[in-house]
């Protein structure tokens, strides 16, 4: 099989190269003292269409070297910054095809007294300070190009099948189009909608994370893209359709996706539409799903359940979604820009899943054997509003209020069987939990930044305030059957009422102040208050009337919490050193109140709280980091109730007024390394984190098996982490070559019956990637291993392995047909017998475009054409094994008519060249 694929790629290379076989070489001097030239840019570009072939930098000797360009006329353009370019005509052909330019000579810039001349950067890719911009026009796309075919062509830049963006191995936080957002958070509306024609430069660089909250990166890395001035107005949007017409076999219901995205622009205004509905994948939306239409906070929105809900949260299963939308952003004047959105949505998700858990205790062990079906729907509308205003060139001011009303409900049915570990059912529990909910949210920021004639002098003041409210009616019925000598049935029958609702506000003060050019001392105070409420309260069904209160699961709770925080940061800035070290002094006074039973618990805490952080960058394009945080994070109110959650009878949770907030300190490394010429990177780095007063499970044991589990505190858990990958571009960037490898180790403290259950879990995972990437044709492939081992106080665990092959397939024929396959197989090895499943996704389309632009789409698309689909996985928690199967849409096949438009050029523009 390997032998197949290297003649495949060999025959695919070999194909491609047949023309190319211009062979171009000179050397380049400066006018003055005719010595060597080294480091300027050398452009090959085909006359024929302006596209750019190859580029090269001379050597120290000034030379260069072009090899396997196409048969043609190619212009050579050579630039240098600190001298005037040079252009030669090269007319190639079969009988001539070795061509030699001797003495290159690039004359001196031109010098003009009476006027300012500004000469354009016409290098592909290059630096403005610490910006690493990229020329657009100096890398070839096809017709109709979007802005993420661009990105992948650019050197060093990787964009994934979801629209990831990675520049030299670093995630990109934020696309910024001409430096604000595009219709929202979300890079990919203006990423896969932009046509690529209309940027005129990329430009990545990295900037300060104003929202990084305790242990995060405090920058983040930003991409820009600048538009040419003719396309920073205009629409462009798609309308689509499908359906599998009730053709797939053994469904009873069509499968169908629509969706419609207009957008129009106008340098500053924007307005969008958008509408979606489907019951297939599309339907279930992860963080770049959930932003993909470009609504600003458009994240969040699942059911708002109280504690009442249980343990089973299924989050695969056969979706049903209906969403729709309006964005409006615009500038008033010159220093204000507001923002509106509106979403509406309304989902359902029907969830199928089985499970096999086997339990360790001190002498002994067990099964259960679960069964589960979940229906969840979700209705919710959400306002959000913006207001960002210069007041003057020193003072900036935003607002961003929000608001979510939600209903939802859900319909949780259950069967669990206890076993023996020889297999004997002891007992056996149906569950039926339904709930009804409904509530608001309120989010709101204010921000108010004030600089000063003084070179980096600035006072920041910040306030954010979230409020929730929200009430949840539910029932449940539960049937447990005991099995022994005699058998006898145990049934729950209820009702119940949440309502449960929270407050908080933050307020933070940041002064800057500069001690030196390359030294500045950063102080802070924040404070902040939360309040929170808590009322369940439970009744049984007594003669057909739910009277008869159940004190053990009814509870009203009140939660306060006031934290004042402090501190300072050193920071000193060169250009290959930052360093800043400091720490902040932390007091939280906490009062948890037990209405019912009239009790007080008042807690007051004091720590210290250090950061350092030091990067180096002997190069541009090197940099080494390492960080040290500490944190501390809450309780939630649900773990600090004193009551007893019975939704699932046989796993009842208590709360723990008690509870501590934790502490953890975190250390990290990590080291990046690229070149933006070759695309060649290399990034690794290790992280290891350790908290005291950390959260964990103390689990009792009955003789069946149940549990009463609460949470408590424990100090030595740890985390630690590394991980590594490359790019190694191959063939002139046709081929690239991507291993990876990374691995974690953890581990940490429950108790099980009252004894002390140390579990340690090692993973160690590797990969290699490669792909081929011609005009026509995109083939990858890959491999994932995975090994991972946990073993605890009361059991060593069988290690088990997860292999992952994919391959992807992207071709573009004649007459606008496009093929597009991908197929994965995955092996899980050493789990459960029923478990150990090896599966093969296939997924393909074949798409037809028509109309002079291509914009109108004909697909054909197979989704796991073989019927095999199934999620399949390992968990293990404490001294619990749990192997998982969840249904999940499987065989289904779509006819898709997808029609795109905008107000952009797409056909070929005439050649432009340099004449």
């Amino acid at each position: 099989m390997k032998k197949l694929l290297v003649c495949f790629f060999l025959v695919i290379i070999g194909s491609t190269s047949i023309s190319q076989d211009l062979t171009i070489k000179g050397n380049v001097v400066d006018t003055v003292s005719k010595l060597p030239l080294a480091d300027a840019v050398v452009m090959a570009v085909r006359l024929s269409d302006s596209v750019l072939l190859d580029f090269k930098r001379t050597d120290l000797k000034g030379e260069f070297l072009f090899s396997n360009l196409p048969v043609t006329t190619i212009e050579l353009l050579i630039t240098h910054s600190k001298f005037e370019e040079r252009s030669y005509f090269i007319i190639g052909s079969q009988d001539k095809k070795e061509f030699t330019v001797p003495e290159i000579i690039l004359p001196n810039v031109s010098q003009v007294f009476d006027e300012v001349v500004i000469f354009a950067n016409n290098e592909p890719v290059y630096f403005r300070g610490d910006t690493l911009v990229y020329n657009a026009d100096s890398f070839a796309v096809g017709q109709n190009a979007v802005v993420e075919d661009l990105l992948k062509k650019l050197p060093g830049i990787d964009v994934d099948q979801d629209g990831n963006i990675t520049s030299q191995g670093k995630s990109i936080s934020q696309v910024l189009v001409d430096g604000d957002e595009f219709f929202g958070s979300d890079p990919t509306v203006a990423t896969r909608n932009l046509g690529a024609d209309g940027v005129e430069s990329v430009q990545v660089y990295e900037k300060k994370n104003d929202d990084a909250e305790d242990g995060e990166d405090e920058t983040i890395q930003v991409m820009d893209l600048k538009l040419k001035e003719d396309a920073k107005k205009g629409y462009f949007g798609r309308v689509s359709g499908a359906t599998d017409g009730d053709l797939t076999p053994g469904v009873a219901n069509p499968f169908y996706e629509g969706e419609v995205l207009l957008n129009k622009f106008n340098k500053t205004q924007k307005i969008s539409f958008f509408g979606l509905g489907s019951n297939t994948p599309l339907s279930t939306f992860g963080y770049r799903d959930r932003n993909r239409f470009g609504l600003d906070n458009e994240s969040g929105g699942g059911f708002k359940y109280s504690s009442m809900d249980g343990d089973q949260n299924n989050v695969s299963g056969i979706p049903k979604t209906l969403r729709a939308g309006f964005y409006y952003s615009d500038k008033i004047g010159k220093k204000a820009k507001v923002g509106f959105n509106y979403s509406y949505y309304n989902t359902e998700l029907d969830a199928t899943s089985s499970s096999l858990s086997q339990y360790f205790l001190s002498d002994s062990s067990y099964f259960t054997d679960n069964y589960a079906n979940n229906v969840n729907k979700d209705e919710s509308h959400r306002v959000n509003l913006k207001l960002i205003s210069d007041i003057d060139s020193l003072t900036y001011f935003e607002l961003r209020p929000g608001i979510t009303i939600d209903a939802a409900s859900q319909n949780d049915s259950s069967n669990s069987a206890f076993l023996t570990d020889d297999f004997k059912e002891t007992l056996n529990t149906t569950i039926k939990n339904l709930n009804n909910s409904e509530g608001y949210s309120i989010n709101s920021r204010a921000k108010l930044r004030r600089r000063f004639k003084k070179d980096k002098r600035e006072l920041m003041l910040k306030y954010n305030l979230e409020v929730n409210d929200n009430k949840t009616n539910g029932s449940l019925l539960s049937a447990t059957t005991y099995y022994g000598i005699i058998d006898y049935v145990d049934v729950v029958d209820q009702q119940k009422e949440n309502i449960n609702s929270s407050q908080k506000h933050t307020g933070i003060l940041t002064f800057t102040e500069p001690l030196s050019k390359k030294i500045k001392l950063e102080m802070e105070y924040e404070y902040r208050y939360e309040l929170s409420d808590l009322s369940i309260t439970s009744f049984n069904n007594v003669n057909g009337e739910y009277t008869e209160l159940v004190s053990d699961n009814s509870n009203i709770f009140k939660n306060m919490r006031q934290e004042n925080k402090a501190g300072a940061k050193f920071i000193y800035e060169t250009k290959k050193h930052v360093f800043n070290a400091g720490g902040r002094l932390r007091n939280v006074a906490i009062s948890n109140e037990n209405l019912i039973s009239d009790t007080l618990i008042l807690q007051n805490i004091n720590n210290l709280l250090p950061n350092f952080r030091y990067k180096f960058k002997p190069t541009r394009s090197k940099s080494l980091t390492f960080a040290y945080n500490t944190s501390s994070s809450q309780p939630s109110i649900s773990a600090l109730q004193p009551i007893q959650d019975n939704a699932n009878p046989n796993r009842i949770s208590l709360g723990n007024p008690d509870l501590r907030p934790d502490y953890s300190h975190s250390f990290s490394m990590n080291f990046n390394s690229w070149s933006p010429l070759t695309a060649k990177y290399v990034w690794t780095g290790i992280n290891f984190s350790v908290t005291e007063n950390g959260f964990t499970n103390s689990t009792n044991y009955d003789s069946f098996g149940r549990t009463i589990a609460q949470t408590v505190n424990v100090d030595g858990n740890q985390f630690g982490g590394l991980y590594g990958g490359a790019s190694f571009p191959i063939y002139k960037r046709i081929l690239k070559l991507m291993p990876n490898i990374n691995g974690s180790y953890s581990k940490y403290t429950s108790f099980i019956n009252d004894a002390e259950n140390l579990t340690e879990n090692t993973a160690i995972a590797g990969g290699i990637k490669l792909e081929l990437d011609l005009d026509s044709l995109n083939i990858s492939i890959g491999n994932n291993f995975s090994y991972n081992e946990a073993n605890s106080t009361f059991y060593n665990n069988t290690p088990f392995t997860i292999q992952r092959y994919t391959a992807y397939l992207k071709w573009q024929l004649p007459l606008h047909f496009v093929v597009k396959s991908d197929v994965s197989y995955t092996i899980n090895s050493q789990l459960s017998d029923g478990y150990n499943l090896s599966f093969l996704i296939w997924n393909a389309e074949i798409s037809k475009a028509f109309l002079a632009t291509e914009n109108l789409i004909l697909s054909i698309i197979g989704n796991d054409i073989l019927n095999q689909n199934i999620i399949a996985q390992r968990q293990i928690n404490g001294n619990v094994i749990t192997d998982n199967r969840t249904t999940i849409i499987s065989r289904y096949f779509l006819l898709k008519l997808t029609m795109k438009f905008n107000n952009n050029k797409t056909k070929e523009k005439d050649p432009k060249g340099w004449y």
